[in-house]
């Protein structure tokens, strides 16, 4: 027994150590099935309540049942992640009305939009106006996009603006998402599945239980493998931009298509979870997270979607015979030949496009007990993640726009929070939050190939160099108050200073990018633009709960949110360039909430409604402007929003069940005057005789520079109507069970892009999931059937103009879009035991 203890003190002595040399770091997320040991207020889980029928929620950084808190909340489940394939946020997403995630690997790697709000995603700089929390550690990089999740055991999915319990804070919503956690007993469980559209292979397992008396642990790992759903349609052709005048290399001359007609991806994803209580007081949990994934490049990752002249796209009003301008399975977008490929930066082995993603991702939760009463907990995050590529993003076979990427987000994080639990009527939590980030971006871009330069053997137009340092200090708290057994009243406010400062150079330039020797205004280093931001906001919110008994709960709530302003990394630097091209402000949000949840029927119906009106002021846009090869970057004046949202489950039977979803959320413009899409005039136009394109105006009255009034219009990604419903039946066949389950998912129409271009209007649509299941009741063994897009509907999940585009007289640019993924039919077989 002695040398038990003995051990015992080793292993605790061990955990603590290993607690202290990780804890400042942050984790992604994946979930959950029964803790290993008690982690009740100290560290929040999604651990269900002794009744199965009651969800666990920390949306308030407490757990609360999902009927109590007073926040729009919608969860989707372990089992519902599983049964639906979602295997990365962007899947995970589609599951929940008003969320669009599209990943943009290029740029600012992502965009996510709750009830239409979100940031544009072609542009490195801006953080996300939906954050995501992973295990507690939030995170504003749209890059987050490009992660799988796997082993999850819940999301929750915050509308609105959450200013107090998510990071720093968010003025559209938080998808905050729980991994499992070490479970009780040894369980070692796994899955394989064979998707047989895209010939994609995923691959799961875990290992999770005991280490010691005090201690747990699990042990999660993915490998996924994607032949390619997508088509390049990219083939040989001579080069119609070579010019041997310029004196380019002769292996310039001929375009090689594409290698790979079957552009996919691989990743392999592993975590470690560490969990334990020491002691009466204290709890760690720690987990640590890592990626790698390879891919063809951010140019198959979208598509061109028109409006074309005739049925191919073109660059610089030449037409690609292999290419086409419909949303559908097919891009095209050509490799470099070796000739041009060995002048840009970046790994040269093959000659072939492609995309490298490397992640880290930790985090160290610790609980301390201070009394019966208080609680100390500290979450200390570290995110990196760093994405290579080498493409051509034009969608055309020419690959014109091409260029080397290496971009690199890095943040570190630390929060502490005193949370009381008082057998009064009063409770409150008061903490502070510190952030460190860095973003390094560089650029090798050639946009085109009669470009060549024979003194430097380049084609690029530039080589450029940024870099952002961002630091935030914040302080929050908030108490509240129980006026009677049924009425709380809850109110509280973050404080945020933030600072960023902004660096930008190129090392290497042709006609007006080069800036070796250009003395920017403000600048203290020749060649150099340098610029700093700095903001203070006071985010308070309030809310009144009622619940009148158990099983019903209303309340309203006032709330605002805060989004920094900054530097946008993206924009090429000209001779020409003011700090003020690329700097922008910050955004705000604020606006009311009433909301009722409950049960019904004896429980069996649970439901939540809520309507909501808020006001986000100074939306940081970015739109592309193809007279000066740059994108330019402002606050648009205020978007209005009103609506409202109604869910519900049912539990027809013991068997069966029915779940719907509907919300209507009612954006518009309010002064805003920003640029309009690309758009060439006619040959020989003149302000008297030039007709402006839809929606759009001119600047003045001496050029052809052009505007859009945005007043009354929705923004991007901003549906009026969405919703969705289904069932899930479980037929027990003595020892064996089969389940079949079905959902429809509806979404009106929207346009993808932000410059609202009329080809990137994507119309109302339906898609349709099911799958069927079977196996035996202890759920040892399983084999399902998973189907996901049913109905095979492609649709636009982002879009921007497309560089290259802009060149037929008269005719409105062309855009890039990225689309979803089709029809997916996946096998899975499962085990646990």
């Amino acid at each position: 027994m002695k040398k038990m203890a003995q051990r015992a003190q080793l292993s605790r002595k061990a955990v603590l150590l290993l607690s202290a040399s990780i804890a400042g770091w942050c984790t992604p997320a994946f979930a959950q099935v029964e803790p290993y040991g008690p982690v009740q207020p100290p560290i929040p889980t999604t651990a269900e309540a002794e009744d199965e029928n009651v969800i666990i929620v920390t949306a308030r950084g407490r757990e609360e049942s999902l009927n109590d808190v007073p926040v729009v909340v919608s969860v989707v489940t372990d089992e519902e992640i599983a049964r639906s394939n979602a295997t990365d946020l962007v899947k995970i997403a589609e599951l929940t009305p008003t969320v669009i995630v599209g990943a943009y690997k290029s740029n600012g790697g992502g965009s996510l939009a709750i009830r239409g709000i979100s940031s544009p995603a072609n542009q490195a700089g801006f953080e996300q106006a939906v954050s995501v929390a992973i295990d507690g550690v939030q995170t504003s990089d749209g890059r987050i996009a490009q992660l799988g999740f796997f082993d999850v055991d819940q999301v929750e999915i915050l509308k609105g603006p959450q200013a107090l319990f998510f990071g720093k804070n968010s003025p559209a919503g938080v998808i905050a998402v729980r991994t499992k956690d070490p479970t009780s007993s040894l369980e070692i469980s796994g899955r394989a599945g064979y998707e047989f559209v895209g010939d994609e292979i995923v691959t799961d397992l875990a290992v999770s239980g005991p280490l010691s008396d005090s201690i747990g642990g699990r042990i999660a790992f993915r490998y996924r493998n994607l032949d390619g759903w997508l088509r390049n349609t990219a083939q040989p052709i001579a080069n119609p931009f070579y010019n041997p005048a310029t004196g380019a290399p002769a292996g310039a001359a001929q375009l090689p298509g594409a290698l790979d007609q079957r552009p996919g991806e691989e990743e392999f994803l592993g975590r470690l979870t560490l969990q334990g209580e020491f002691g009466d007081r204290l709890t760690v949990r720690l987990k640590a997270f890592g990626a790698t994934a390879e891919d063809a490049g951010p140019g198959v990752a979208t598509q061109n979607i028109g409006p074309c002249t005739g049925p191919n796209p073109r660059v610089v009003g030449i037409p690609d015979p292999f290419a086409e301008c419909v949303v559908d399975n097919r891009t095209t977008i050509g490799d470099l030949p070796l000739a041009i490929f060995n002048t840009l930066a970046g790994d040269r082995e093959d000659g072939q496009a492609y995309g490298r993603l490397r992640a880290f991702v930790a985090s160290a939760e610790l609980a301390y007990s201070l009394s019966d009463t208080l609680t100390i907990t500290s979450t200390t995050g570290y995110n990196w993640i760093k994405y290579e590529f080498l493409s051509g993003l034009d969608q055309t076979t020419f690959s014109q726009l091409a260029f080397f990427n290496d971009q690199r987000n890095r943040a570190f994080s630390q929060e502490v929070r005193l949370v009381s639990d008082f057998e009064g009527p009063f409770d409150f939590m008061v903490g502070g939050y510190y952030q460190d980030t860095s973003l390094f971006d560089t650029n090798d871009v050639k946009v085109r190939d009669t470009f060549y330069q024979a003194a430097s053997g380049r084609f690029a137009l530039y080589e450029d160099l940024n870099q952002q340092e961002g630091q935030t200090l914040s302080a929050f708290a908030q108490g509240i108050y129980e006026i009677t057994p049924t009425l709380e009243l809850a109110g509280g406010a973050r404080f945020t200073r933030e600072e960023k400062d902004y660096t930008k150079q190129n090392l290497y330039g042709i006609f007006g990018f080069n800036t070796i020797a250009t003395n920017f205004p403000g600048s203290d280093e020749i060649g150099v633009l340098k610029g700093s931001f700095e903001d203070e906001n006071i985010s308070p919110e309030a809310s009144l709960t009622w619940r009148p008994s158990p099983d019903r709960t209303f309340f309203i709530a006032y709330k605002t949110g805060f989004k920094s302003g900054g530097f946008g990394l993206t924009n090429p630097l000209q001779t020409t360039t003011v700090i003020g091209d690329v700097d922008y402000g910050s955004e705000k949000a604020s606006g009311f909430e009433i909301g009722a949840k409950g049960t019904l029927l004896d429980e069996r119906l649970s439901f939540s409604a809520a309507a909501f009106a808020y006001t986000f002021e100074d939306l940081q846009v970015n739109t592309y402007d193809p007279a000066r090869i740059a994108y330019t970057i402002n606050n648009a004046g205020e978007v209005e929003q009103r609506g409202a949202e109604l869910s519900g489950r049912y539990e027809a039977s013991n068997i069966l069940s029915l779940h719907a979803a509907i919300a209507y959320t009612h954006n518009r413009f309010k002064d805003f005057i920003g640029q309009c899409y690309a758009y060439t005039f006619p040959v020989g136009a003149t302000r008297a005789t030039a007709v402006p394109p839809p929606n759009c105006s001119f600047v003045n009255s001496t050029t052809l520079t052009l505007q859009q009034d945005y007043e009354g219009r929705a923004p991007a990604r901003s549906p009026d109507w969405a919703g969705n419903a289904g069932f899930a039946l479980d037929i027990p066949t003595g020892v064996y069970k089969v389940g079949v389950t079905g959902d429809a998912f509806y979404s009106g129409s929207y346009f993808a892009a932000d410059t609202l271009a009329p080809p990137s209007r994507q119309d109302d649509f339906f898609r349709f999931n099911a799958s069927v299941s079977f196996g035996p009741e202890d759920e040892r063994w399983s084999a399902a059937l998973v189907g996901r897009n049913l109905t095979n509907e492609y649709y636009l999940l982002y879009a921007a103009d497309r560089t290259g585009g802009a060149s037929v007289p008269g005719a409105i640019g062309e855009q890039r879009g990225v689309v979803s993924r089709g029809r997916e039919i996946m096998l899975q077989v499962g085990f646990k035991f």
